[in-house]
């Protein structure tokens, strides 16, 4: 399946939009990381429930990792135990932008450049009296079979349950 965000939808109820951007907003101006988990049905994935991640700190800045192979093997490690243990389908990473911009840093690129393929979620905080709109936007990578890295745009849409 090459990258799957093509005519792939990702779903997300309005009711934890809400929470997740706001979850974003009691952080601020700190980054927080979270674990994002959906069930897939045929072409889309919903998400269904969201959990701060415990092993990367909160932070004012990108952070690069300290171990890079550790990371990795704990990324990997914790997706595989979610989706046993929760019986979910889909485990995504997630973490704020405070500044409001919903592409990737530069310190993400290359995180996703050292995994050589994966999704990163990015939260905006619901904030109006800082001019911040909530809002989520994924970024699907896949660098294994390409030169240059596909990077495709994950749009998420709010649904109410």
């Amino acid at each position: 399946m090459s990258g799957g965000a093509k005519n792939f939808r990702y779903l997300i109820p309005d009711r934890l939009f809400k929470e997740i951007t706001q979850k974003a907003a009691e952080v601020y101006p700190n980054i927080e990381h979270y674990w994002i988990f959906a069930d897939r049905k045929e072409n889309f994935g919903i998400v269904n429930k969201f959990i701060v991640n415990p092993d990367l700190r909160k932070s004012k800045t990108h952070v690069k990792p300290r171990s890079w192979m550790r990371y990795k093997k704990s990324k990997i490690y914790n997706m595989r135990k979610f989706k046993q243990e929760l019986n979910v389908d889909i485990v995504w990473q997630a973490h704020v932008h405070p500044s409001g911009n919903d592409k990737l840093h530069q310190i993400d690129k290359r995180i996703l450049k050292y995994l050589s393929n994966g999704v990163m979620i990015i939260i905006i905080p619901h904030l109006p009296e800082k001019e911040l709109e909530g809002h989520m936007v994924g970024w699907y990578y896949d660098k294994r079979y390409t030169k240059k890295p596909m990077i495709e745009k994950m749009v998420f849409e709010i649904i109410q349950e």
